[in-house]
């Protein structure tokens, strides 16, 4: 009964968090090998299980040339087409040219397979769904395979935290707004958290220091016990060869304070903290608490990194 509870709780709160509109047009059902600008509702197989995503190919897209792909990770009890809403990333995608594809979790209440939270029924393997997911756009689309990112929201950074730790080959960066690298358990003593590294990658990370839902400084948020940023950004410096003391930069009003790591080891890496004061939970717009444009801070983290030769 406790953890229906927490489903329930968890998909009231990051829901909202991700709602809005943006007064697209639905997506357009497809199963083409050959894609043009437009936007998609897509399914594929994850073993005997149909996983769904939208697709947005951006309106200069030339398959002579490869071009970028971001995958977008929604929050618990979230949706993709919440994302794509929240995000704006589709205009932002039209505006640098690049490939946006944002995925779909699972579940009566849809979460990401991180073991953070109870799940509903059998686990899937959202591992497979995203590395999948990414073999089959290649096949359809002139994907620049030194050129993948992956970015979440939430639940969806957890995620996200997951297929980097796992996946750093595969990625050349990620990006995490509101989320943690680890929650307690209904125990009290008992730690879930993001599987160590296996290798370097660059990471953003945005947070908001009013977030109660997953607390800045860690511990008791409106669901669970989680780690702080500190641990997050600890946890990334580590693999990166990160050291050094990181620069500083404070917005003129104050509300954004960037800490960017970019004296690491490991050659091309970076760890770059955004702290912005007012944001709550929710992905950083310039229309909500947080007064700060996240989707142009990703791209721009993005547009900085590729993997090498």
């Amino acid at each position: 009964m406790k953890s229906r509870r927490v489903l329930a709780l968890l998909g009231l709160l990051f829901l909202g968090a991700c709602s809005g509109s943006n007064g697209s047009e639905s997506p357009t059902t497809v199963d083409q090998a050959a894609m043009q600008p437009g936007d998609y509702k897509q399914t594929l197989m994850v073993g005997s299980d149909q996983r769904s995503y939208i697709l947005h190919v951006p309106a200069n897209y030339d398959a002579t040339q490869p071009l970028p792909l971001v995958l977008i990770l929604h929050g618990g009890g979230g949706t993709a087409e919440s994302m794509v809403h929240s995000t704006q990333m589709n205009a932002k995608a039209d505006q640098e040219n690049f490939i946006v594809a944002y995925l779909q979790a699972t579940g009566n209440i849809p979460t990401w397979n991180t073991n953070f939270f109870p799940y509903p029924g059998t686990p899937m393997d959202d591992n497979a769904f995203a590395l999948n997911l990414i073999s089959q756009l290649e096949t359809q689309l002139k994907v620049d395979s030194k050129r993948v990112y992956a970015a979440g929201f939430s639940n969806g950074a957890m995620m996200t935290h997951q297929l980097a730790a796992e996946f750093p080959d595969v990625f050349a960066g990620i990006a995490v707004a509101e989320g943690t690298v680890g929650m307690r358990q209904d125990d009290g003593v008992t730690w879930v958290t993001t599987p160590n590294p296996k290798g370097p990658i660059p990471v953003l990370i945005l947070h908001g220091k009013a977030d109660e839902t997953i607390p800045y400084d860690g511990g008791q948020g409106v669901i669970r016990y989680v780690k702080s940023v500190d641990d997050a950004v600890n946890f990334w410096t580590a693999p990166n060869g990160c050291t050094a003391t990181p620069e500083e930069n404070t917005s003129a009003d104050g509300n954004v304070i960037v800490d960017d790591y970019t004296s690491c080891s490991v050659a091309g890496s970076e760890v770059k903290l955004i702290t912005i004061m007012s944001g709550v939970h929710e992905w950083p717009s310039l229309n909500d608490h947080a007064q700060f444009a996240g989707t142009d801070a990703v791209w721009e983290f993005f547009s900085n990194h590729s993997k090498a030769d």
